[in-house]
């Protein structure tokens, strides 16, 4: 207290003295609550709650006056009915608030003295109590399809919005940012706060030093004029190239597909895999499952997507409502949505996979390497020459010695797709990322539901600001009955990566007369609330956002390791050859890993294969990442191939039709990793009207340490037409070597 009453003994006491005790107290308090705790008014308790169809209930609480510091009360629970304001056939909102007002009470009869002489009294009823209350104040708002809430008279304190329909009280929105926090509230948020920032700043800190990193790396980079002066070379180069003015024919093949092999001619024996290679001899082809279908490490969802073991978490949250909106006020209309698929991913490791130089030409956009790399047993496509440079651009090769890795930049392609046509008023909610992360399900708020519609949600790209229908990545559809009011889950059938700093849409479609609640300001998703008309997409309204929550995936660990079913080869496995559907985010990492000799290998570009012959080589997918981003991939739709390769290959090229006839033909080879020391031999001839023709001579040009140029000279009755035979032998595990280019000019 500012200020005291000072007693002392066998003084006068008056009324005054105890009142200013009382009031110099009250002063300090209501000093208290304006300066330390609130200068606003706020609520303590008076919980507001349907008690009937036609009865709202406000539980016992206190009213904080910051502008006066006075504190009022409700002491016991107080039943208000609303059947009066019931609305006659629409919809109405009812502003449920408190005010505070002083009352005097409890009369009692005094006596009071009237003469000092004589004593005399005289007995009069006042009262004895000064009691501040919170007296509960409802105002009405309009009647219509779509209500708006009614504001509170100027000076009360909002406790909740009630809204009304004919039938009675439907829902209860509680004023939660009127509340009043404890002093224990902010301190357990305080803390939960400084514990992110002590796990946060780290990170962060360390995002300028990755800045000051990716400046100095672009200073490096090859300017435009370093990028003109090779082409110059390139162009120098071309003109100095050993082809005679004179030549009849003149042809090449890089051995990247089957294009210019024959491989009806009897006695073909080569397998075209980025250079010619032996035969497979013993193959097996299976597919990936779980050791464990139960496995604690590892989640496949409904669609069948693997991902280390996760919890759903809430990453945007739009919760505070403002009205509500009936999706089917728009057009009906139908629509055809193209659904992408998860990009693949293929790995290869094999003690004769020796790395080829020809595999550069897959960035010639002569090949596309989405269908010659990434085709999958009987599963044919065909890529837009349009599309044919992107999908060059977006394949991203590693090829070492015996380890080839294939990866698709993109998580979500259009090689393959699947087109879906939906019905109904179409409105979207578009969002801009702040983090990547796997989605999971969306949460709607659900106004009111109709039992007799269903309701379809997709999620697409929104790269222009607006619903990409054809770059949809998931769609969820709910049968008629089972949306219902209030948060509405919708589970996602497969988890969708969703990738930081880009736009997405979450689009619902309906013919139903569902309600769905949404928000004011759109500064929280940087996002616009949109329907379609006509195929087009106009703004609904640039102030609102759709109630929704994104749940993502908070993951147990940031590294997971998850059994798979052995890989098995009756005599022996030397070469493994997986294709799958997957996604592995920036900073993750996806490792396989098999075991032989007791220890776990992995498959990375620094490490040999050591199968070692073994039949039955156990396999497990290690995971690596964080707790919120993880690769994903897809067992049941994954090709695994074990094989085993021979020793010797026969190719026979296509025919080989000239102009004029020649006498003079000559065949270039590039060989690489060739070792005659070794025990490598290679023979070439020509087959010319379904006879043999040896060469007349050879010559060698080393080129490096694992490579080799063989030229062989013809000299051959003249011939108007000619096939190119290639024998290879000695190809073995310990010293494989493959052909990697041929030429052929016809003088």
């Amino acid at each position: 207290m500012e200020k005291q009453v000072i007693y002392r003994d066998r003084q006068e006491l008056q009324a005054a003295d105890l009142n200013n005790t009382q009031t110099w107290a009250d002063e300090a308090q209501r000093h208290l609550v304006t300066d330390a705790i609130t200068p606003e008014r706020q609520f303590v308790g008076l919980t507001v709650t349907a008690r009937s169809a036609t009865e709202i209930e406000v539980a016992p609480g206190r009213l904080y006056d910051g502008s006066s510091g006075k504190v009022f009360a409700i002491e016991q629970a107080q039943v208000h009915s609303v059947f009066a304001m019931l609305p006659l056939q629409d919809q109405k909102w009812l502003a449920v608030s408190a005010f505070g007002q002083e009352e005097d009470t409890d009369i009692q009869p005094r006596d009071f003295l009237i003469d000092l002489q004589t004593r005399e009294v005289e007995p009069e009823a006042v009262a004895m109590q000064r009691r501040r209350v919170a007296v509960v104040h409802i105002a009405q708002g309009l009647e219509s399809p779509t209500p708006e809430r009614p504001e509170p008279p100027t000076g009360y304190t909002l406790l909740a919005h009630v809204r009304l329909s004919p039938t009675g009280i439907q829902e209860v929105v509680l004023a939660e940012s009127r509340k009043l926090p404890t002093l224990f509230a902010v301190d357990q948020r305080l803390r939960t706060a400084e514990g992110w920032i002590a796990g946060a700043e780290p990170r962060i800190a360390h995002i300028m030093s990755d800045i000051a990193g990716l400046g100095s790396d672009m200073q490096a980079k090859a300017s435009l004029e370093h990028v003109v002066q090779l082409g110059m070379d390139m162009a120098r180069l071309k003109e100095r190239m050993e082809i005679p003015d004179d030549y009849t024919f003149y042809g090449a093949d890089h051995f990247l597909t089957e294009d210019e092999s024959d491989t009806e001619w009897v006695g073909y024996a080569a397998d075209i895999f980025e250079g010619v290679r032996p035969m497979v001899v013993a193959e097996q082809a299976g597919g990936l499952a779980l050791l464990n279908p139960l496995d604690p490490e590892a989640r496949i969802s409904e669609g069948g997507l693997l991902l280390p073991a996760y919890t759903e978490i809430a990453r945007l949250r739009l919760e505070t409502r403002a009205g509500e909106m009936a999706i089917n006020q728009y057009q009906y209309q139908s629509l055809d949505v193209v659904q992408r698929t998860l990009s693949r991913e293929r790995v290869r490791l094999g003690e004769t996979m020796t790395v080829c130089t020809n595999s550069s030409f897959w960035r010639s956009g002569v090949y596309d390497p989405a269908t010659g790399i990434f085709r999958r047993g009987d599963e044919t496509w065909q890529v837009d020459p349009a599309d044919r440079e992107n999908a060059i651009v977006n394949h991203r090769r590693v090829r070492v010695t015996r380890v080839w890795i294939d990866r698709w930049a993109e998580p979500y392609w259009d090689v393959v797709t699947t087109t879906h046509t939906v019905q109904g008023a179409i409105l979207a909610q578009t969002v801009l990322m702040a983090q990547t992360g796997w989605l999971t399900s969306v949460e709607l708020y659900i106004t009111r539901a109709d039992p007799a519609g269903g309701l379809t949600l997709l999620v697409t790209d929104a790269a222009l600001g607006q619903p990409d229908t054809s770059r949809v990545l998931a769609r969820a559809t709910l049968a008629p009955g089972a949306v219902s009011a209030g948060w509405l889950r919708v589970p996602l059938t497969d988890p969708i990566l969703v990738e930081s700093g880009k736009r997405y849409a979450i689009v619902l479609v309906s013919g139903a007369g569902h309600r769905i609640g949404y928000t004011e300001g759109t500064e929280y998703t940087q996002g616009l609330l949109m329907y379609a008309q006509d195929g087009a997409y106009f703004t609904a309204a640039a102030d609102r956002d759709l109630m929704v929550r994104l749940n993502f995936a908070r993951f147990a660990s940031p590294r997971a390791v998850v059994q798979m079913q052995p890989l098995q080869l009756a005599g022996g496995i030397q070469e493994l050859d997986m294709l799958y559907d997957a996604v592995t985010p920036p900073g993750c990492r996806l490792v396989w890993e098999y075991q032989t000799g007791g220890a776990w290998r992995p498959i990375v570009e620094d490490a040999a294969p050591q199968f070692g012959g073994a039949a039955l080589v156990p396999l497990r997918a290690v995971f690596l990442g964080t707790t919120d981003l993880m690769p994903a991939v897809r067992p049941g739709t994954a090709q695994v191939v074990v094989r085993r390769r021979g020793t010797a290959f026969t190719h026979i090229s296509t025919e080989r039709t000239l102009a004029q006839a020649s006498s003079d033909i000559r065949v270039r080879l590039l060989l690489e990793d060739f070792d005659p020391a070794a025990g490598h031999s290679v023979e070439c001839q020509l087959i010319i009207g379904g006879s043999a023709v040896t060469a007349a001579s050879t010559r060698d040009e080393i080129v490096d340490g694992r490579s080799r140029w063989r030229e062989y000279r013809f000299t051959p009755a003249a011939a108007t037409a000619y096939r190119i035979r290639i024998d290879g032998a000695g190809v073995t595990a310990a010293a494989p070597w493959h052909v990697a280019e041929r030429y052929d000019i016809a003088l």
